[in-house]
């Protein structure tokens, strides 16, 4: 009897040792962690009530690439970053759609459209690379001349003001659920601690497991070098192209056309224009206003022409003005998109 009671403590404690020797053959794997950021009401929704009144996340970044969105009830709203003191920030303000800050003095750089009521502002904070990225709707704004660094104190911080005297809501999302948006390659939502990024070093390979050489490929399947081409499979000399088969004049392109591949195959077209700085200028053209461009372009590149080309800015002509254009630097340009579409 005993030896049966033996037998079985044995075979129990053996299956544990088993057990966990195999757990310890998987590593672990750290889950993410996250912080709850706010605004200082405890909350993502908040109201600024007043001009200049602004509110600020519960936590600061000192580096890595963030990001977070906010959506806006009033076109009159700033939305940003802020340093420890709160005296500087940089946002993008939707009135007008220009990047302010007030780092030295208040300096708006503009743009072509500001944002409207219930837009998603997408802001990408790459702390890395000292730089800011603000998105309208999933779409790029460009980065401000201004580095972030240039806050006061070590820690940057998410930031919300109010252009109006009237009552503005803002709801943010720092991570806590889905983005509305796709988030930029490489960043991470706000409220992520980013320790989930850094592998745990008992995942790295082992170098003891080297390639089997048993598994390099066989030298015998190389070609045969004596099974050289039949001559008799070259092409016949005799079978010339009949010169009475000339292409008809009247199907080739137009030299005033580029690659076919760039040209739209609408009416009309959206041309997004990347300049260096990472600004986009984007352009609602007819079909012979995007060709106009795409032949200025390519003959300037080709060293011919002006350095610069003059794009009416119709829709976007706001002001007692009868006409407004937007001169584009050749040297200045570091891609543009062409995305077409039809009126009809």
């Amino acid at each position: 009897m005993n030896n049966i009671i033996f037998k079985k403590l044995r075979t129990i404690v053996l299956a544990l040792l088993i057990g966990a020797s195999m757990f310890s053959l998987f590593p672990t794997v750290t889950k993410a962690e996250t912080t709850n950021v706010t605004w200082k009401n405890g909350s993502v929704v908040t109201t600024l009530d007043g001009i200049s009144t602004s509110d600020r996340a519960t936590v600061g970044k000192t580096n890595g690439k963030w990001y977070w969105e906010v959506k806006v009830s009033n076109i009159a709203s700033f939305v940003g970053i802020t340093g420890e003191s709160d005296r500087q920030y940089q946002a993008i303000y939707g009135a007008g759609g220009q990047i302010w800050n007030n780092i030295t003095s208040p300096v708006a750089v503009g743009y072509d459209s500001g944002f409207g009521v219930n837009y998603v502002i997408g802001i990408a904070l790459d702390l890395d690379n000292d730089k800011i990225v603000w998105y309208r709707n999933g779409v790029s704004s460009g980065a401000n001349s201004i580095k972030p660094s240039e806050l006061e104190g070590s820690h940057i911080f998410p930031v919300i003001l109010s252009g109006t005297s009237q009552k503005i809501g803002f709801e943010a999302n720092f991570g806590a659920s889905d983005f509305k948006y796709p988030i930029p390659e490489g960043f991470l939502p706000y409220q992520d601690s980013g320790t989930s990024t850094t592998p745990d070093p008992s995942t790295t390979p082992d170098p003891s497991t080297k390639p089997d050489p048993s598994t390099t490929p066989d030298p015998s399947t190389t070609p045969d070098p004596s099974t050289k081409p039949d001559p008799s499979t070259k092409p016949d000399p005799s079978t010339k192209p009949d010169p009475s088969t000339k292409p008809d004049p009247s199907t080739t392109p137009d030299p005033s056309d580029t690659d076919g591949a760039s040209q739209p195959t609408g009416d009309r077209a959206i041309l997004t224009v990347t300049m260096d700085n990472g600004f986009d200028k984007e352009f609602d053209l007819s079909k012979k206003e995007l060709n106009a461009f795409i032949a200025w372009y390519d003959a300037k590149d080709a060293g011919r022409g002006a350095s610069f080309f003059a794009i009416d800015k119709h829709n976007n002509n706001k002001g007692p003005f009868s006409n407004r254009k937007d001169y584009v630097i050749f040297n200045k340009i570091l891609t543009f998109e062409v995305s077409e579409y039809s009126t009809k």
